[in-house]
């Protein structure tokens, strides 16, 4: 395998992939040679400047993605296989989709800071990225669907982008690169259409995010007004992309294989390096993103949360305004909640620990606790499955275990009914995972988390499991000053739980979550995170015993083991 920057010239023109060739090249003359001082001057040349970056070409020239030696490689057909499996599906919906139907996609484009000519981390727009799996900004897409040919339209730069931004990749190096059959310019989007034969066209247009509440941006371009947009194609498209997305192709769980085996392994130099008091949290943060980045994951998929002592409780610790800064002190349990970002794609992780490196009884008892719904939860899944009962069974099992530890008194169905554990995991169990953090399908098309009242906690993941989905399960307890005031000020309530207890629960902990991505198999499930997770794991770990990061780290379950 060679890198496009080893291709010579020659290859590179046979290729389609020479940016510049060498007659043409403003470099290609760089200096003059005399034989003696009144010698025909003779021109020499270089090979032209070519830049791919992250992407590259095997032997049989098959383009991947990779972030260099070491790293994964993700073949661009993975790519072409996510459009072929998204047209084969919407050509069984003749209902929705007509004849002549082109789907056309809107990337991601460059951002500037407010009113500077600085501009934030550009990261592809997921959509765009599923299909196409382009890193450049500005990039528009035609996917004509009784076919599956797809167009990719690039930006035209100006010459004097060479000066500040690189080579100008001629359309040739992107076809080649991202496996598509056509590449043009955004500026010509009609003609393309026309030439496709488009009779309507399909935008991403559907339910807002279930999680943000936001919509994406149709496609602007000039001469858009030729074409009939269809509404209820469109609808058809977002419902039928969500669950494309839903189901992992084999690639697909590679890439979150290996961002969880990059993500634990920085999870566990975190443990040992932010094990002692006095450290600021960020520590964490910059220990977690500097081993990520050396094993080629250079964004993360959100922002890191990092807090420690009572602060665990604060679930999305880490934002702008509380920005992991705090000293940690003495004595208290960690809670550190970050997932390395690979090709676009994101591993969820949070492992919970205490500085210092051994448990108190205290936090032993609520770690347990969290850890048996975990286990709980994991033994149980396999398709067909509903989460939402798996929320509650992680609900029953925490508060089984906190009675046995002696914060709660009563029967347990009754706590259940009341929705004591609303005030100790304020959020649910898990959601669906792949290229956003709360990536989606987590609801069926047309169902909603509202649509079933009886659970009051934010679960983003509210259908039966099937073969193929990639979640997490993350349970959680925690001490929320406000909550805790609002549930010791309700009689019914407040009459389940021993106050004693709570107070010497509460400072010592300030919450424990626990949280793997989990694959979806035929029987059961595979855990794809691997992190020492037991009492006695953790505690050796943090001691400096060894941790092999590999596949049989990663514990799987199926119904025969139940």
């Amino acid at each position: 395998s060679r890198s496009q920057t080893a291709w010579n010239a020659v290859e590179l023109r046979q290729a389609g992939l020479l940016v510049h060739s060498p007659a043409q090249s403003p470099a290609a003359a760089v200096g003059m040679a005399a034989a003696d001082g009144n010698a025909a001057k003779k021109q020499r040349q270089l090979d032209p400047l070519v830049t791919g970056g992250t992407i590259s070409w095997d032997k049989d020239r098959k383009p991947f993605f990779s972030m260099g030696e070491g790293t994964l490689r993700v073949p661009m057909s993975m790519h072409a296989a996510n459009r072929k499996g998204l047209c084969d599906k919407l050509r069984d919906r003749p209902g929705d989709i007509a004849e002549g139907a082109v789907i056309v996609l809107q990337g991601g484009e460059e951002l500037p800071v407010y009113d500077t000519d600085t501009v934030w981390d550009t990261r592809q727009e997921s959509n765009f990225q599923y299909l196409f799996g382009v890193k450049e900004p500005g990039c528009m897409a035609a996917l004509r669907v009784s076919d599956g040919r797809a167009v990719l339209l690039i930006p035209k730069m100006e010459e004097v982008y060479q000066t500040w931004c690189g080579p100008v990749k001629p359309p040739a190096w992107f076809q080649s690169a991202y496996s598509v059959d056509e590449v043009d310019y955004v500026s010509e989007v009609s003609s393309v259409l026309q030439r496709l034969g488009a009779k309507e066209l399909l935008f991403l247009r559907g339910d807002a995010n279930r999680d943000s509440g936001l919509q994406l941006p149709e496609p602007t371009f000039e001469g858009r007004d030729k074409f009939v947009v269809s509404e209820h194609g469109s609808r058809a498209l977002w419902d039928q992309i969500n669950e494309c997305r839903l189901i992992k192709s084999a690639e697909e769980v590679r890439i979150l294989q290996y961002t969880n085996d990059v993500s634990s392994m920085a999870h566990i130099e975190v443990m040992r390096a932010t094990s002692r008091a006095g450290q600021r949290e960020h520590l964490a943060e910059a220990t977690f993103k500097y081993n990520a980045m050396l094993r080629g994951c250079f964004r993360v998929g959100y922002a890191c949360i990092c807090p420690s002592g009572r602060r665990n409780a604060i679930l999305h610790y880490g934002h702008a305004a509380e920005p992991n800064s705090e000293a940690v002190a003495p004595g208290v349990m960690r809670l550190h909640d970050m997932g390395a970002e690979y090709h676009g794609y994101t591993a969820d992780v949070t492992c919970s620990f205490p500085v210092g490196g051994r448990f108190s009884e205290p936090q032993r008892a609520v770690y347990c606790a969290v850890w048996a719904a975990t286990l709980a939860v994991e033994q149980t899944i396999r398709p067909g499955v509903s989460y939402k009962d798996m929320h509650r069974l992680a609900q029953k099992t925490m508060l089984e275990e906190m009675a046995k530890a002696g914060l709660f008194k009563g029967d347990v169905s009754a706590m259940m009914s009341a929705g004591l554990m609303s005030y100790f995991m304020p959020h649910g169990l898990g959601h669906c995972l792949g290229l956003d953090v709360h990536d989606v399908g987590g609801y069926a098309p047309g169902t909603f988390r509202k649509d079933d009242p009886s659970i009051k906690e934010n679960l983003r993941l509210g259908r039966d499991l099937q073969e193929g989905m990639v979640i997490t399960v993350e349970p959680g307890f925690y001490f929320v000053d406000y909550l805790i005031e609002q549930l010791l000020a309700d009689p019914q309530l407040s009459a389940f739980v021993d106050v004693d207890r709570l107070y010497e629960l509460w400072a010592p902990v300030g919450g424990v979550r626990i949280e793997d991505d989990v694959l979806i198999t035929a029987s059961g499930c595979r855990v794809l995170t691997c992190v020492p997770r037991e009492v006695a794991e953790i505690e050796a770990v943090m001691a400096g015993h060894d941790w092999p990061v590999s596949a049989s780290c990663c514990r799987e379950y199926s119904a025969s083991m139940l």
